[in-house]
């Protein structure tokens, strides 16, 4: 296919991890006020929510994406709709706000009928994208990307088709430049914001707080007859993806899993810390982040234009 939405990071190469996140090393942990009795975090706030694409965001950044470059080629005589890829899909109970639960599995109802698999996963079908059925001419290609060259994804543009001079990245290039104002543009989240997601995740998960949870419901779980480190190495058993349907031996773990995360407060106390985490982060990088947030505004100003042209 010529161009796919969705996917990737259309603005270019994957940068490089941000320097400042980067360096910082483990200190001391951040003090947690309160620490909820929950079964889900997926209703509640987490201070990175601001920064960061949320569902309903994604798919209108896509559609304008689409949109853009579709108008694009109409200036080089092209009839041509790029195909916009769907997300996964996801649990009744995902949250809003956020493109990942990040705790993992947390209903109990959703587990003890699907597992660790998604909500009605083997039913989904995927059908062919129309992009598929259309026919791509090499003048299509050039156009779409600024290069001929098949071992590139993008070029620098300037060939002339129809009389029409190509922009730099062809128009998922100008595309690109429309949405964020660059031709390299961070179209989804930029570096930075995915840095401080996963290096907080991993620094809540590693708290001293968030194992002593994870410890007593090891031992629940394994009072149950089930041996697992923590609710990862459960909810990531390779054992899941094996079958398309949740086994019977699955739906025990699930269930043993959302009883004993219930028991030892797991959710409540791995979001409390996580927040902590995110919160010193932000706090950390406060001018970048409010770069973020500016910027994720203005993209999303742009896409709501781009959508009503």
């Amino acid at each position: 296919m010529l161009l796919l939405v969705g996917c990737t990071n259309a603005g270019g190469g994957r940068p490089e991890i941000n320097s400042t996140v980067a360096r910082e090393t483990a200190q001391t942990p951040p003090p947690v006020s309160a620490i909820p009795e929950i079964d889900s975090a997926n209703d509640k706030p987490l201070p990175l929510d601001a920064y960061l694409v949320k569902p309903g965001q994604l798919s209108i950044i896509n559609k304008a994406y689409a949109k853009s470059i579709s108008l694009c080629m109409t200036r080089f005589g092209f009839t041509y709709k790029p195909s916009v890829e769907s997300p996964g899909p996801r649990d009744s109970d995902a949250p809003v706000t956020r493109t990942d639960g990040r705790y993992g599995h947390q209903s109990a109802r959703l587990m003890a009928k699907w597992g660790y698999h998604s909500e009605g996963e083997a039913s989904v079908s995927r059908s062919s994208s129309e992009e598929s059925t259309q026919k791509i001419s090499p003048d299509m290609v050039v156009a779409g990307r600024g290069s001929s060259d098949p071992r590139k994804a993008f070029g620098p543009g300037g060939q002339i088709i129809n009389g029409k001079t190509v922009p730099y990245h062809g128009c998922m290039g100008e595309a690109v430049k429309e949405l964020t104002g660059r031709v390299d543009g961070a179209l989804y989240d930029p570096q930075i914001a995915i840095d401080i997601k996963l290096k907080t995740l991993d620094e809540s998960q590693q708290d001293d707080r968030t194992k002593a949870a994870f410890a007593k419901w090891s031992q629940c779980m394994k009072i149950r007859g089930f041996t697992y480190q923590d609710p990862l190495a459960a909810g990531g058993d390779p054992e899941w993806r094996k079958a398309a349907e949740p086994t019977a031996h699955e739906l025990k773990v699930a269930t043993a899993d959302a009883a004993c995360r219930h028991k030892s407060n797991v959710v409540g106390v791995w979001y409390a810390v996580d927040f902590s985490y995110q919160e010193k982060a932000i706090a950390g990088n406060a001018a970048a982040m409010a770069r973020v947030k500016a910027d994720l505004e203005s993209k999303m100003r742009v896409a709501m234009q781009v959508l009503a042209k």
